[in-house]
């Protein structure tokens, strides 16, 4: 009876050394609005209301945040929804965009913006690794041509050096901030079709080289994925080589969320290719997820039957952004 009291006891103990927390609380902070505008190619877009749906599966439901270390997501001192939140953040930020996006009442008529799946699952192999997240949506958006699927993903890591409370910002906050453009930025494209103007691209570009050894341009390089203009994909392409990795993923990001389809076989070869890490593999093949393509799908499709029966770390999480397309 000694050695069961004494387990809990011993669990916090061996998390405490390996710089893990129990249940620890995350604060979810409000993201940072985009402050370039989409242009309006001479006609006013007609506003749009998104009727939001939670089409979740129960598991999904109950278990937004799995992984290794037990969280607890809060907003505003409550707990966290993050159905709400997200379809509150990303109209916000396509209101800041200069696009007329509002979220529907609750059972109001509207665009609907169905969420199928959420998720932050959180790792960390010892107490001298980084402290990872994997942030991720499915959802489905009604459109004049039809139900378009529209997902995101995004990878982050840090080691907490003073404190566990270090870790909040960069894989929690961060990636959630993220999540919420890269939506917006592709509910445009199914809804408004509008773009940052090309000097606009330009001038972020010049802020990213000017800029580069900054830890927060990776924030950039993503802003050249959202501006919706073909202008960027040389860049990107050029980013994706970087010795940052974030730099590195948030451009091979970039090039799926502007659906470069002339830069697949790139992407492929850097999905196959046999050096690198799988953070880079990853990205390349979510970026391939984004293209919507015959050709990609089939692709996926391909890696799915050779990942179907992994059960090492690589396998599964090839699966989950695999499953977020198929």
């Amino acid at each position: 009876m000694k050695q069961l009291k004494s387990l809990p006891g011993l669990l916090i103990a061996l998390a405490t050394l390996s710089g893990c927390a129990i249940n620890m609380g995350v604060p979810v902070k409000d993201p940072v609005q985009s402050t370039v505008a989409y242009n309006n190619n001479g006609a006013a877009p007609q506003p749009v209301g998104l009727a939001v749906e939670d089409a979740r599966d129960g598991k999904n439901k109950e278990q937004l945040l799995t992984g290794r270390i037990p969280m607890n997501l809060t907003y505003q001192d409550k707990p966290f929804n993050a159905v709400n939140w997200i379809a509150d953040q990303t109209a916000r930020e396509m209101s800041a965009r200069g696009l007329p996006v509002t979220v529907a009442q609750a059972g109001g008529a509207g665009t609907k913006l169905s969420f199928k799946r959420i998720s932050i699952e959180n790792h960390r192999a010892s107490g001298f690794s980084p402290f990872v997240t994997f942030t991720s949506l499915r959802a489905d958006i009604d459109t004049p041509q039809g139900v378009q699927h529209v997902a995101a993903y995004v990878k982050r890591g840090k080691v907490p050096v003073w404190s566990f409370d270090e870790v909040i910002d960069p894989t929690y906050n961060a990636p959630l901030d993220v999540l919420t453009k890269e939506l917006a930025a592709k509910l445009n494209q199914q809804l408004f079709k509008q773009s940052v103007s090309d000097d606009q691209v330009k001038v972020l570009i010049d802020k990213v080289n000017r800029d580069i050894a900054l830890d927060t341009v990776w924030l950039d390089v993503y802003q050249l994925g959202f501006s919706n203009n073909q202008l960027a994909v040389p860049e990107l392409v050029k980013l994706s080589s970087h010795e940052s990795e974030y730099v590195r993923l948030a451009a091979l990001s970039s090039l799926g969320i502007l659906k470069a389809t002339a830069q697949m076989p790139f992407l492929v070869g850097r999905y196959e290719s046999q050096t690198g890490i799988w953070q880079d593999r990853a990205m390349a093949l979510k970026a391939i997820g984004d293209m919507g393509t015959s050709e990609s799908r089939a692709y996926l499709e391909k890696q799915m039957e050779r990942f179907k029966t992994g059960e090492d770390n690589e396998s599964r999480w090839t699966r989950e952004i695999i499953s977020l397309y198929l």
